[in-house]
């Protein structure tokens, strides 16, 4: 199975005709398709002014809607678009550090759960998280959603859900990852709970969701250890420290 998507960076940076020649050739070809959507208040208002509707009736419109497409944010959404993902099947990739970052705003995870939306989670690029790390996501899924109003918002679980089974429904591999099952792939994260900064916390998904970011004892690809106590296995990771660092000094000294 291929597992590649089409992915423009805003649907706004391209034409009308280009997302919809985008969509059919990703059906044709049987690839995903990806974007960013509803992620501030001005796109919102933006799509309305140029288009006379909101931006999932927008995706709709240019046939970016469905069980085949992902979009990252969906911070802006109404229930008549909450309604709609969860109908045609349409996943989201909740980014709490980035909404937070950029003071996005916080999107609506638990209503999108209750309506039957595929939510996983996500980081975003550099430019708006600094941190790329997946399990940071979880804690702050947590907390930021509860910021709606209730402690119950969500909870540990289904924060934990999000980061597993939810991100393998959103990209379509639920049959593949996301849960520990015969005939799944060998992919499975160990974490360590057991230090002093989680010798408090009784229940083990409490301590990776509301606790501090454990270590990583090993992480396994498709049966393969590619970390191992928290370094990479694969690559020399001071090197490519290194040339990270170099290349972000070079790219801040290019002229504007």
């Amino acid at each position: 199975m291929l597992h590649v998507a089409i992915a423009p960076c805003s649907p706004f940076s391209v034409s009308t005709d280009l997302l919809r020649q985008s969509a059919e050739l990703a059906r044709r070809k049987g690839v995903r398709l990806h974007t960013h959507g509803s992620e501030t208040a001005e796109e919102e208002q933006f799509c309305k002014e140029l288009f006379g509707m909101g931006p999932t009736d927008y995706f709709e419109s240019v046939g970016w809607l469905g069980e085949d497409v992902w979009m990252a944010h969906c911070v802006h959404m109404n229930d008549s678009d909450i309604a709609k993902f969860a109908e045609t099947g349409t996943g989201v990739a909740h980014c709490p550090s980035s909404n937070a970052r950029l003071a996005a705003g916080i999107a609506r995870v638990p209503d999108m759960l209750r309506a039957g939306v595929p939510v996983g989670l996500g980081v975003d690029g550099t430019a708006s998280n600094e941190s790329g790390e997946l399990g940071t996501e979880l804690r702050n899924a947590l907390l930021i959603n509860r910021l709606h109003g209730s402690p119950t918002a969500l909870t540990g679980r289904q924060a934990l859900r999000l980061g597993t089974m939810g991100g393998a429904r959103v990209l379509g591999r639920q049959n593949e990852i996301g849960s520990i099952e015969v005939g799944k792939l060998a992919d499975l994260a160990l974490w360590k709970i057991d230090g002093v900064m989680h010798s408090s916390i009784a229940d083990p998904v409490a301590a990776l969701t509301f606790g501090a970011l454990p270590p990583l004892s090993v992480l396994f690809v498709n049966g393969n250890a590619v970390v191992e106590k928290g370094q990479l296995t694969t690559v020399n990771e001071d090197r490519i420290a290194r040339d990270c660092a170099r290349a972000a000094r070079e790219l801040a000294a290019r002229p504007v």
